[in-house]
């Protein structure tokens, strides 16, 4: 009686080893998971937001300048002093 009592005792105490290492695992991989999740989020956001500017024509416009365009009857400056 007491040798059956003390080997369930030793396979409880197995079993809760390996749920709390089980356990643990789970809970590293659901934080890498929850910080993969915020990077997405962070990056939905600043997609968005580009997409936002990228509608108005000031956006675009300081886009094209950027690129050298300009709008007809426009005179473009280029210092050449600081080169």
């Amino acid at each position: 009686m007491k040798a059956a009592l003390l080997c369930f005792a030793m396979y409880a105490v197995v079993t809760l080893i390996q749920l709390q290492l089980s356990i643990n695992q789970k809970s590293k991989e659901l934080k890498e998971i929850e910080n993969q999740i915020d990077a997405v989020k962070q990056e939905n956001d600043e997609l968005r937001e580009s997409l936002e500017l990228g509608t108005s024509d000031a956006y675009i416009a300081s886009i094209a300048r950027d690129n050298g365009y300009a709008v007809s009857g426009e005179r473009v400056m280029i210092d050449t002093s600081s080169k």
